[in-house]
């Protein structure tokens, strides 16, 4: 038992680890049954196994399940345990244009339960008696587990909450708010509200123990729930305080939202809107396209997001209004900013601009994995460095690195050569008159001095001429932020990252907020049965200090990993690595979708299976 963890009762067993907590429970007619999986030094054959909720590094601790031992698990992931290999061949088309934002650390190999949880039911082991509960949070499907023992009721909380009423991380509970008519996307910490009810129905069992499958028990409940629901509501508040979304969804919605999470009496509070003014003449809104028109009647776009926008700017051509459009600047991945602009530069013959990050997903979409990616690659694309300047028409460019809404984001400043009108900087969706476009975490709103929104408002105050304008790509207005409203913006948002520093566990509150601090890639690619692969793992270290990271890649029968023993690499603070690994398709293995992953483990972390790549074996 781990030193830090209260002292159970006789009969429970309680092993603390990094990567999954182990627990059996022992009935006074010598059977067992484990939850998570058995504690370290069991001898005996556990009766059943019960799992809260079905993220991969929990299923990959069950490794091997002794044929007499039943699985229990959520009603709700049936299906993924059974088949885990449709969930994957699904989700090779699944993830292009998807707005759902869900967690894809999902089991890989098959693992039936026999038993199938829902709120309200009870199993019996012996004289063990197991009531569950439903508690949805930082999963959608997460269970709690009461069982009562020497008269203590330990209650099995899976990765609802953490020792010290902290979470896992915060990009777990982007979700959709249904009453509030708020989709996943833009649902951030959406399951906020689900959680502390979840919590709160823990709380009225009086539990003498919360044990998650994470970190030491916790023995004092009440003092850590309430601690956890401040937190949690203290971000919420903030970050409605400075959110975009005031401006395109109204304060109806916004109320219902923090009704939801803050209580239906407490204030909300919302920045005023800034100044906003008329687009000028030269600046046509059309969808979330932006068309630029020179004085001789050429245009140059600024995102062609769907086929009507598309359609219009071939009509205003085909009209005369515009005698060519000679360019178009992508500010960011989202596919209704890029769905169409690969047959725009088809229909147009003309060049694309945009940033490193954009550029890439933009010519090999299928080696992403972000929000809202359209599979239309696009053929060719000039890349524009951060500050390079450019000269079209009667117009100054200076394309710049705007990590804002997401972190693969541009923007592009505008000036008329002749100081006609003032300056215009185009942000993409990166802010709104009512503050930042920050709600959702998928999108890697990173918060650093040097990325994210914190470099935006420096730009934003520091970069750019005092009088240009600011025009987000849905808006059909101008805006500028005062210095107060940049200050208000700022210091609220400096605020929260202090508090999300108290509710993540991490050394660096940037592995809370984003998902993919470790990823591989490509992240899809097709391959022939007999053929090699390549895949790099590209891991940002947000530590303070240096760290090395050793690495694991799994395959299956069919995926031969040639390197399939640890290998390791060394990253300094605030530094990209990289870890080369390959592998090889078995000459057997037929069409279909293979799954790689990749186990992690630095100092005080072990991350099983932390993050994955899709391998399409084609004819």
């Amino acid at each position: 038992m781990a030193s830090d963890s209260p002292p159970l009762p006789e009969g429970v067993n309680f092993s603390q680890t990094n990567a999954c907590n182990g627990v059996s429970i022992h009935a006074k007619d010598g059977h067992s049954i484990a939850i998570y999986r058995p504690a370290d030094g069991e001898t005996s054959t556990a009766m059943a196994i019960l799992l809260t909720h079905a993220r991969r590094e929990m299923i990959s601790e069950l490794r091997p399940i002794s044929k007499d031992t039943r699985l229990f698990a959520p009603r709700s992931v049936k299906d993924l345990l059974q088949s885990p290999k449709s969930y994957w061949t699904q989700w090779w088309d699944k993830r292009f244009d998807y707005y759902d934002q869900q967690v894809t650390r999902l089991p890989v190999m098959r693992q039936p339960a026999s038993g199938h949880l829902a709120e309200g039911e009870h199993l019996e082991f012996g004289d063990l008696s197991v009531e569950v509960l439903s508690t949805p949070g930082v999963t959608r499907e997460g269970l709690t587990f009461l069982v009562e023992v020497g008269g203590k009721r330990l209650a099995f909380t899976g990765n609802l909450i953490l020792h010290g009423g902290k979470v896992p991380d915060l990009y777990s509970f982007q979700d959709a708010i249904r009453d509030a008519k708020v989709g996943a996307y833009h649902g951030y910490c959406g399951r906020f509200g689900p959680w502390i009810e979840s919590l709160e129905k823990i709380l009225a069992k009086q539990p003498d123990f919360l044990i998650p499958c994470n970190g030491p028990v916790i023995g004092n409940p009440p003092e850590t729930i309430d601690l956890a629901i401040a937190r949690a509501r203290s971000i919420y508040a903030n970050y409605l305080s400075t959110n975009a979304l005031h401006w395109y969804f109204g304060e109806e919605r916004m109320r219902t939202c923090a009704d939801k999470v803050l209580g239906p009496d407490v204030p909300m509070e919302s920045m005023p809107l800034a100044n906003h003014i008329d687009l000028p003449s030269w600046v046509q809104h059309i969808g979330t396209t932006k068309l630029l028109l020179s004085k001789d009647r050429t245009g140059f776009a600024l995102d062609v997001g769907s086929p009507s926008s598309l359609q219009t700017l071939k009509q205003v051509v085909a009209d005369g209004l515009v005698t060519k459009i000679e360019g178009i600047w992508v500010t960011h991945r989202h596919n209704d900013h890029t769905q169409a602009v690969r047959d725009a530069q088809e229909a147009f013959d003309c060049p694309v601009y945009a940033v490193k990050g954009v550029a890439d997903a933009l010519t090999e979409p299928g080696a992403h994995f972000s929000p809202g990616i359209s599979r239309n690659a696009v053929k060719r694309v000039t890349t524009l460095k951060d500050g390079e300047a450019m000269s079209w028409r009667e117009f100054d460019f200076t394309a710049r690195f705007f990590p804002g809404q997401m972190l693969d984001h541009g923007g592009l400043l505008v000036t008329p050569k002749d100081s006609s009108s003032d300056p215009v900087f185009f942000i993409g969706d990166s802010f709104s008159p009512s503050g930042i476009d920050d709600y959702c975490l998928m999108n890697r709103n990173l918060m650093r001095e040097d990325l994210g929104y914190l470099k935006c408002l420096s730009i934003v105050r520091n970069e750019i001429p005092k009088n240009a304008w600011l025009v987000n790509q849905h808006i059909p207005h101008l805006f500028r932020f005062s210095p107060k409203e940049l200050d208000f913006l700022e210091g609220r948002y400096r605020e929260r990252m202090a508090m999300i520093a108290e509710f993540t566990p991490w050394d660096d509150i940037n592995y809370a907020v984003d998902e993919q601090w470790a990823w591989l890639s490509p992240y899809g690619q097709e391959v022939r049965a007999g053929e090699a692969f390549s895949l790099d793992l590209r891991i940002t270290n947000y530590s303070p200090a240096k760290r090395q990271f050793t690495v694991k890649p799994s395959g299956n029968r069919f995926v031969i990993m040639t390197e399939n023993t640890e290998n390791t690499v060394s990253i300094e603070s605030h530094a990209n690595g990289v870890a080369k690994l390959s592998g090889k398709i078995a000459d057997s293995c037929p069409p279909g979708v293979q799954v790689v992953t990749v186990s992690l483990k630095s100092e005080g972390w072990d991350l099983p299976h932390w993050c994955e790549a899709l391998i399409k074996v084609v004819e």
